[in-house]
Formats: C-alpha cells, sequence, structure tokens
C-alpha cells in the first residue's frame, strides 16, 4: 500500500505541472512578433527554394501534398487552435498520467469494468478540455465576424482601397475582439516585409472557423484578378449570418435534450438520498453485500455510457 501511495502521489504531482504548463501555455499561447517573424523565416525559405531552380511540375507536387496534408485536423492543429502551447508528446503524456492515477484509484474499489473504464478518463477528460477551448476561441471570432464583413462591405462601396477598408472597419471593432486581433496582426505582417498573399493566407490560422477560409480566398483573388470583392464579401456576411442562426437554434435544442438527462439523473441522485435518510439500511447493506456492491456498479457503469452515447448523438460541428 505505501509503494501504491507513492505511485498516486506522483502521478498525481506530474499532472498538476501538466495542467499548470497547459493553462500557462493556454495563457500566452504565441505572440503575434513569433507569429511575424515565422512568417518571414517561412517566406525566406520558400524564396530558397525558388533560387535552387524546382521545376514547375514539383512545385504542383508540393502543393498539392501540403494541401492534403492540411485538410485533417490533427492534433497538433487542435492545440494550435485552442491556444494551448504545448507539444504532442507532452499533451500525450499528460493523458497517461490522468488515465493511470484514474486507474489506480478505482481499482482500490472497484471491480474489473470500471477499473478498466477508468483508462479512458484521461483522453476524454483532455479531449473535453481542448474542444471547449477551440470552440471558445471559435465562439469569440463569431461575435464580431459578420459585423466586421458587414462593415467592410460598407467601405468598399464607397470606392475606398480594400487594404485600407480593413484597417478602418478593424479600428471600429472592441480591442478584446478577436477579429480585431487576427487583422491588425496581418497588417504587422505587411508592415514587416512579409509578402501580401503570405500576410493574408495567415489571417485566422489559429482559429477553428469554417468561413474564414472563404474570406482568405475571395480577398486573395480579388487582390490577384480583381473583381466586385464587396458583392461576395456581403453575399459571405449573408452566410456567416444563416450559419450562426442555425448553430444557435441547434446549440438550443441540443441543449434542451443533454438538460433532460442530467434532470433525470439528478431525481434518481434524489431518490438515493432520500432513501439513505429514510431507511439507511437499504443502501448501506447493499454496498456492503458482494452481489449488491455488484449491481451498484452494474449501474455505474449503464449511466456511464448512456451519457457518453448521449453526447455522441447530440454533438454538433462548429
Amino acid at each position: 500500500m505505501p509503494i501504491l501511495t507513492l505511485i498516486i502521489v506522483f502521478c498525481v504531482v506530474m499532472v498538476m505541472v501538466g495542467f499548470a504548463a497547459m493553462i500557462i501555455g493556454g495563457a500566452r499561447g504565441q505572440s503575434n512578433t513569433e507569429r511575424i517573424l515565422s512568417a518571414q523565416r517561412d517566406m525566406n525559405e520558400n524564396r530558397g527554394k525558388k533560387k535552387k531552380g524546382i521545376s514547375i511540375f514539383e512545385s504542383a507536387e508540393e502543393a498539392k501534398v501540403n494541401e492534403l496534408s492540411t485538410s485533417r485536423l490533427t492534433l497538433e492543429k487542435k492545440l494550435r487552435f485552442a491556444q494551448i502551447n504545448l507539444p504532442v508528446y507532452a499533451y500525450r503524456g499528460i493523458e497517461f498520467f490522468v488515465s493511470i492515477i484514474s486507474f489506480l484509484l478505482v481499482s482500490l474499489k472497484f471491480n474489473i469494468v470500471l477499473t478498466c473504464m477508468a483508462l479512458l478518463t484521461g483522453p476524454i477528460l483532455m479531449g473535453y478540455i481542448l474542444n471547449r477551448r477551440m470552440i471558445k476561441r471559435s465562439d469569440k471570432f463569431d461575435d464580431d465576424y459578420p459585423s466586421f464583413l458587414l462593415s467592410l462591405v460598407s467601405l468598399l462601396k464607397t470606392g475606398m482601397n480594400t487594404m485600407t477598408a480593413i484597417e478602418t472597419a478593424a479600428r471600429g471593432l472592441e480591442d478584446s475582439s478577436l477579429v480585431k486581433e487576427e487583422l491588425v496582426l496581418m497588417m504587422e505582417r505587411l508592415r514587416f516585409g512579409v509578402s501580401e498573399e503570405k500576410s493574408i493566407g495567415a489571417f485566422g490560422e489559429d482559429i477553428f472557423h469554417s468561413e474564414i477560409e472563404l474570406f482568405v480566398q475571395a480577398l486573395l483573388l480579388s487582390r490577384r484578378v480583381g473583381g466586385n470583392l464587396s458583392d461576395t464579401l456581403d453575399r459571405l456576411a449573408r452566410q456567416v449570418r444563416k450559419r450562426q442562426h442555425f448553430r444557435a437554434a441547434a446549440r438550443a435544442a441540443v441543449g434542451m435534450q443533454r438538460g433532460s438527462i442530467w434532470f433525470i439523473l439528478g431525481i434518481m441522485a434524489g431518490m438515493e438520498t432520500y432513501l439513505y435518510f429514510v431507511y439507511p439500511e437499504a443502501v448501506i447493506n447493499a454496498i456492503a453485500d458482494p452481489l449488491g456492491w455488484q449491481v451498484w456498479q452494474f449501474g455505474i457503469v449503464v449511466i456511464l455510457l448512456g451519457i457518453y452515447w448521449v453526447n455522441q448523438v447530440t454533438k454538433i460541428k462548429v
């Protein structure tokens, strides 16, 4: 038992250190200067490749591979979207230690089924934290994104230059706006000498939002071949507002269903508590009896599987 206690204490300390690193890394993230310098390094590397005489066919194949690789939502991308400044191996290490702690604690009292299920605690808990941070940043960006597009459309229709209109529209946003932060960063890239395509293409690269790529592509095509950008952005703004309304309605419906499940679980817990105070022997003796304790654990397993199934059924994409 002392050795098991030491192992649990060590795992708890490691998990606390990992969570502290996640919090500090998430709060700090990657500074604007680091992102600008990274863009400049990428641009210089691309220039160096061009000087080495890469053929057009090889360049096209390289772009094709990069495009295919960036279409998958990997763990590295999720960490960047959530602004958690941790390498993948450190994240996996925290998952492992959380699972080991849960496994050791559950194995002290519960049966083999719940003990094995405890190994999933790390991936489930860390995945929940990661997804919540991604959705939070996406929602924060989504708060000001439609109003920025509409403001930009109005400025473009007055005949203002595109980049000037973007900078002017950014000034109308609050200082805490994530859209303004990305726009200011894009302008800083341009002032630091990063190419226009690279600066525009990196807009919102750390945010998991489906309509950012549409804005970037429309802006790049407008800069290359011209065209009426205001009409395109006007349609994009209407699409963003419609998807906002749809997401809000879907989340409200899903929240009602999830709330009903938790309400039912609350009623069950309340009934067990009432039974404990009215007739405590029925609860205590059931837990003390080996067969009764197995029935209790079977009920816990069924409840956990039901919660997981409900979350999977009601899961919606951002």
